[in-house]
């Protein structure tokens, strides 16, 4: 390897992020290199996470407290039609702990859902199954103080089944984590939005299936190159105009406003940096007007991942 790889490699590395986790005492640190050695899980091909996977999934780990370390959530990787994809994927534990630090919470019941074997169909509390059923599904309920309204999730076990390890030896446990990490998502969702557990997801990543719609990526320049020797912290000023001339870029105007309702939210630039860097955009005038609707609506959300659809002016 060049000395100028070299030392783009390991200036890149310097930059990490810190942050409390919650149930924590002591803060981690996160690096894009830390990422890709310790925590991301290759594809089938052998595949590691590029580098604005990373950062997206430091953010998100980040907005949302969790700890890799852990346990809290992974990222992993699964070959799909159209290359090598990456998700984050949380323990059905993570969701449970977020969900039991809002005051509002009252509990939640779970159970399966069978055929009997002259043909009904009911729904059992717990994870067994008795001879003679079949099991066709999961469901749960989780209580508010604050709502009349209970929210209820059921789940068809032939959606998520993958016919290996867990699913084989305990199929009712399993669906009904499905059924409890939706119920709890649907149920806070600034708490758990954009959040995925291991059971919903394993399907996507042990076949590429695609069982969860996320955004349509935005078209953005290609991968940053591994020699450039500029870091995530060495970004220029926010209002120089970007090198890079493709595509119609918001206004000053704009920036100025984005800045603004970033500082309200308490959004540090740093913050909106790293979330921009996930993109491939160095320049706070470098944003698309594509994109400028959803990075608004993420320092809306206080710089916490949205779900597709939340973006707003």
């Amino acid at each position: 390897m060049s000395e100028k790889k070299e030392t783009a490699i390991a200036k890149r590395d310097e930059t990490s992020v810190e942050f409390m986790p919650m149930g924590c005492s002591d803060k981690i640190r996160l690096t894009a290199s830390m990422v890709r050695q310790f925590i991301a899980v290759p594809t089938k091909s052998g595949a590691l996470p590029n580098e604005r996977d990373c950062i997206r999934f430091i953010m998100l780990c980040r907005g949302k407290r969790a700890n890799p370390f852990e346990g809290d959530c992974f990222l992993i990787g699964y070959d799909s039609q159209s290359g090598p994809s990456f998700s984050l994927v949380c323990g059905l534990e993570l969701f449970q702990k977020r969900a039991s630090a809002e005051e509002s919470y009252d509990g939640a019941e779970s159970g399966v859902i069978v055929l009997g074997p002259e043909g009904g169909i009911m729904e059992r509390q717990g994870t067994i199954t008795l001879d003679g059923e079949k099991l066709i599904g999961g469901w749960a309920k989780v209580y508010r103080k604050d709502r009349k309204q209970i929210e209820y999730k059921s789940v068809k076990f032939a959606t998520y089944n993958t016919d290996r390890s867990r699913w084989v030896k305990d199929p009712g446990g399993m669906i009904v984590k499905v059924a409890l990490s939706q119920a709890l998502r649907s149920a806070y969702p600034t708490a758990l939005g954009g959040l995925y557990t291991q059971e919903e997801m394993q399907r996507v990543t042990e076949t590429g299936e695609g069982l969860i719609t996320t955004r349509d990526p935005v078209a953005m320049p290609k991968e940053l190159s591994e020699a450039r020797q500029d870091s995530i912290g060495d970004i220029p000023a926010p209002i120089e105009p970007p090198k890079s001339t493709s595509g119609e870029k918001i206004s000053e105007a704009q920036v100025k406003r984005m800045l603004s309702k970033s500082h309200v939210a308490n959004v540090t630039q740093e913050d909106l940096r790293l979330y921009l860097r996930g993109f491939g955009i160095e320049h706070f005038a470098g944003v698309p007007r594509a994109l400028y609707e959803q990075v608004c609506a993420w320092i809306d959300a206080g710089g916490q991942e949205i779900e597709p659809g939340d973006a707003r002016e």
